[in-house]
């Protein structure tokens, strides 16, 4: 991650910020759920955002981060290919750590800490925490792949307080 990027941008994300990328089942309107789930930057969960799409995420979720999937213009965080919209940061695959995905169940939010922790441990300031390819997956199995993640998530930043103090 590169929060000197963020940061001109006015976007502040905690360490190890939970994101999901690509499209999640049925309608696009996963905004409001993903936020209860717990998640740091939340979508709209279609495969590829509009400015409609984009805009009734951010209307569902004022308070959060919004990530558009593909290029939208006004769009914070973006997940796309090539030079994305000014003013707009890029997700790159080599600061993402991948920790459910549609191909595998979700285990326990043990699991993800550990798999997770493993990556992370030299410079967790660095990485997203990103789920994916849960489009082909009933809903409510992908949402609870998602709450293992927030929760592993939650346990690898409790770890690392622990070892600062």
């Amino acid at each position: 991650m590169r929060r000197e990027i963020l940061a001109a941008l006015g976007i502040q994300l905690p360490v190890l910020p939970t994101i999901v990328l690509s499209g999640l089942p049925g309608d696009p309107d996963w905004a409001s759920r993903l936020e209860r789930i717990g998640l740091d930057v939340v979508a709209s969960g279609a495969a590829v955002d509009t400015i409609e799409t984009f805009a009734a995420a951010v209307a569902a979720v004022p308070h959060r981060r919004v990530k558009a999937n593909g290029a939208v213009n006004g769009a914070p965080i973006v997940e796309c290919d090539g030079v994305p919209p000014p003013g707009s940061y890029r997700l790159h695959a080599d600061e993402i750590v991948i920790g459910v995905d549609g191909t595998r169940g979700p285990g326990d939010a043990n699991d993800v800490a550990s798999f997770v922790l493993d990556i992370v441990k030299d410079d967790p300031s660095e990485w997203w925490v990103a789920a994916g390819g849960l489009a082909d997956l009933p809903g409510d199995e992908a949402a609870e792949r998602l709450t293992a993640l927030v929760e592993g998530v939650r346990h690898v930043r409790l770890y690392l307080a622990k070892q600062q103090f």
